[in-house]
């Protein structure tokens, strides 16, 4: 026999598992007497709420309406002041949004006009991938702060500080500009073919040199003086008592920059920068081709031997007291005309004051130049960005008369 002890669970189970297969009618039936009664909560009176003891008379009413439509009104108003300080803030710091669609503000921040400056935006920053720093400073904001350094010589620091970035940060986004920009808008300082130059000559150069096709000078930059001796000695000027890099340039009559050598050492003459340049090439000169140039430049024979072209250069005495009539009427003529030359040299200058001052010896050549052996250094990718930023700007007015 089964033991009594053993078989009592078995029989709870049983009953349990009966309970269970029991309708909720039927369990609630059988429960409805052991259910105890619970606390129910007494209705929240209308007349207790918000602490008031009464309801709410109409005077009262009114008078929280009013209150609330003033704090309404004066809520509106000082979201519009905000609004009017942040735009306030916003125009007074150094960034593209404070000379956005103003003209004569953009151009002397930058040297263009707005239309131009947001034209080479666009075209620039497709060629850039964006990185995290593009949250806080946007792309637009970069070339913006690259082409104030450019134009008005801001000490990198005064950048740094103002922006909130670090002095490195600012350093590499401004290469990283000046690269991207030599590199893609090079091709603004091309030699333009012979129908383009005479369909584009003014009446007044036809008039005079009727196969005028480029005014050449050379010009110098300041730099700091170098450390190592040698290097010294190749870039101290004679003529201006200085440290210097030279350039030689042409322009068309229109004054536009068709050509730039590289930088060489203040030392260099300028008819050896001349013929190291490679400017004395029939692929830039046709025969009767007129080149104006200062007296400085010995070099007709060259031309005419190079490439049949003729080099024009105003008359010397040769140990004459005095020139004949028709040499200082051809000189004066000459003189006249290749001045727009030293009119293009100051423009640039004038509108990118980073030329005119003198450049820290890392702004001439970077380790970076002699890591990658860039035929292009870091003085010539500046000064051929601004010479082509020069081009997209307002040129020389020329006069008919």
């Amino acid at each position: 026999m089964v033991n009594q002890c053993e078989t009592t669970p078995i029989v709870n189970q049983v009953s349990e598992c009966k309970k269970l297969m029991l309708s909720p009618k039927e369990l609630f039936s059988e429960n409805e007497e052991n259910i105890q009664p619970m606390y129910i909560a007494e209705p929240i009176s209308t007349t207790k709420m918000h602490g008031f003891n009464k309801p709410t008379e109409q005077p009262e009413r009114e008078m929280f309406s009013k209150e609330i439509s003033n704090l309404r009104d004066e809520k509106d108003n000082l979201l519009i002041e905000n609004q009017s300080l942040h735009d306030q803030l916003v125009k007074s710091q150094l960034n593209s949004a404070c000379v956005e669609n103003n003209d004569h503000k953009c151009k002397y921040f930058t040297g263009l006009s707005w239309t131009v400056f947001m034209s080479v935006n666009t075209y620039l920053s497709q060629f850039l991938t964006k990185t995290p720093l593009t949250d806080t400073f946007s792309l637009r904001d970069q070339m913006f702060t690259t082409l104030v350094k450019l134009r008005l010589d801001i000490p990198f620091e005064f950048i740094a500080h103002h922006r909130g970035i670090a002095l490195s940060t600012i350093n590499d986004i401004f290469w990283r500009w000046i690269n991207l920009m030599h590199a893609k808008l090079d091709f603004l300082i091309h030699w333009p073919d012979r129908e383009t130059i005479q369909q584009t000559t003014p009446g007044i150069f036809k008039a005079k040199f009727p196969r005028l096709t480029a005014i050449v000078d050379c010009f110098e930059i300041f730099i700091e003086r170098p450390k190592n001796l040698q290097a010294r000695a190749k870039v101290y000027s004679n003529y201006k008592k200085h440290s210097t890099v030279k350039f030689f340039i042409a322009c068309n009559p229109l004054g536009v920059v068709t050509f730039l050598s590289n930088a060489w050492g203040g030392r260099v003459s300028d008819n050896e920068l001349v013929h190291s340049c490679g400017f004395i090439h029939r692929k830039y000169h046709h025969p009767g081709d007129q080149i104006l140039a200062d007296r400085g430049f010995l070099l007709q024979d060259d031309f005419a031997t190079e490439c049949s072209a003729e080099l024009l250069i105003p008359a010397f005495t040769k140990g004459k007291k005095q020139l004949p009539a028709k040499d200082v009427e051809t000189s004066r003529t000459l003189a006249s005309v290749r001045i727009h030359i030293e009119r293009v040299i100051g423009l640039m200058k004038n509108r990118y004051t980073i030329l005119k001052g003198t450049l820290n010896i890392v702004l001439v050549k970077s380790l970076n130049d002699e890591v990658e052996e860039s035929c292009f250094t870091s003085i010539v990718k500046i000064v051929r960005v601004c010479a082509s930023l020069t081009n997209l700007g307002d040129g020389i007015v020329y006069s008919e008369n």
